[in-house]
């Protein structure tokens, strides 16, 4: 009969014991991090290049029901570096993210995006730096030093660094005339998401003039990195040395998403993400496969798969719905390669914590 009693009160203990866990899974598995900044967007104004770098200090908290922890905060420019809180936030703590921007060498505007990664609601978060840095009275051999016909230029490259989808970022240069001769600036065969304004217009001897590009992201319609060539004319003048470099890093904005589009969101894997090739006659023209897996909720889109180098060639599904799996071929060919090589491949997705994803070819030409 105790025998009996005993075992009783043991399954009743063990009942009670499963039920606090599930309590307590419920619990556990409700809380959440949520990142909430003072704000978003900070405007420099108008800073002078002698002052070496300008500094902001976002601020935010964590509203949520568990520690925030900021995994990581990244730019896509060098001349932008971020610091942020490393320690975990505890539910109504602080923390912060410092954005230093130098400014050296770089006079004109300032447009920049920060993104943050966290494991909080929502997981990725996009800052933004603006204004205008106001250049050091340099000689013009200096300040200008790219030569287009009569002209010099203070810049040639315009790089629009990361830009989301829906934004119409504008870039500033300068343009300087050396010479005796007025000359117009024109812009006649601009792409449809370029607009140029030049002002003013012509330049006399001695004089100065802004060119500034406003880039549309959406008219652009494509993903991850591009570039245009655009070409303009002087007094009328078309030359194939008379154009300037436009680059994008055309991205996903998902700090507009909703909860339940990020609890639903696509979840990319790869394997392997280093193609360790090893060795390879001069020649060869080899073919590797990398697994995709989508782990997510929702279908995966990939936007885009390239490589800078001429050598590789990349093949990639379109789409890969939830829960499947499909094979992006890498093509190798080593002619006019020797020794060592190692080559990039980018991959854009739609996958909030994943958007952009850098792979590796690794090979010795024999």
């Amino acid at each position: 009969m105790r025998k009996h009693h005993n075992r009783k009160k043991s399954s009743l203990l063990q009942r009670s014991m499963l039920f606090l866990m599930a309590v307590l899974f419920v619990c556990t598995a409700g809380a959440q991090p949520v990142i909430v900044f003072n704000k978003a967007e900070h405007d420099f104004g108008k800073v002078n290049e002698s002052d070496g770098e300008a500094v902001h200090n976002f601020t935010f908290k964590n509203t949520g029901s568990s520690p925030l922890i900021i995994k990581n905060v990244t730019t896509t420019c060098g001349c932008t570096t971020p610091e942020w809180t490393k320690q975990p936030i505890p539910p109504g703590g602080n923390g912060l993210i410092k954005v230093s921007y130098d400014v050296k060498g770089r006079p004109g505007t300032i447009d920049k995006t920060i993104t943050v990664l966290s494991n909080g609601k929502p997981a990725t978060v996009g800052l933004h730096i603006s204004g205008e840095v106001i250049g050091i009275d340099r000689a013009p051999a200096e300040a200008f030093r790219f030569k287009m016909g009569s002209l010099r230029l203070s810049e040639h490259h315009l790089a629009f660094d990361r830009v989301w989808s829906y934004e119409k970022p504008t870039l500033t240069i300068v343009a300087y005339n050396p010479g005796a001769e007025t000359v117009k600036i024109e812009f006649p065969n601009l792409p449809p998401h370029i607009k140029a304004e030049v002002s003013p217009a012509s330049i006399g001897k001695e004089q100065k003039a802004s060119i500034k590009l406003t880039y549309d992201a959406a008219k652009k319609n494509e993903w991850g990195f591009v570039s245009d060539r655009v070409s303009l004319s002087l007094n009328g003048k078309q030359d194939g040395q008379y154009y300037l470099m436009v680059t994008a890093n055309i991205q996903e904005d998902f700090s507009r998403w909703t909860a339940q589009q990020l609890q639903n969101a696509p979840i990319i894997a790869i394997d392997p993400t280093v193609i360790e090739a090893g060795k390879i006659k001069k020649g060869e023209t080899k073919e590797y496969k990398v697994k995709l897996t989508n782990n997510g909720k929702s279908k995966l889109l990939i936007r885009k798969a390239e490589s800078p180098s001429q050598q590789v060639k990349v093949t990639a599904p379109k789409e890969i719905t939830a829960g499947a799996n499909a094979e992006l071929l890498v093509h190798y060919d080593s002619a006019e390669q020797s020794g060592a090589q190692s080559k990039i491949i980018t991959i854009t997705t739609n996958d909030p914590q994943n958007s952009q994803i850098t792979l590796k070819l690794k090979a010795e030409v024999e």
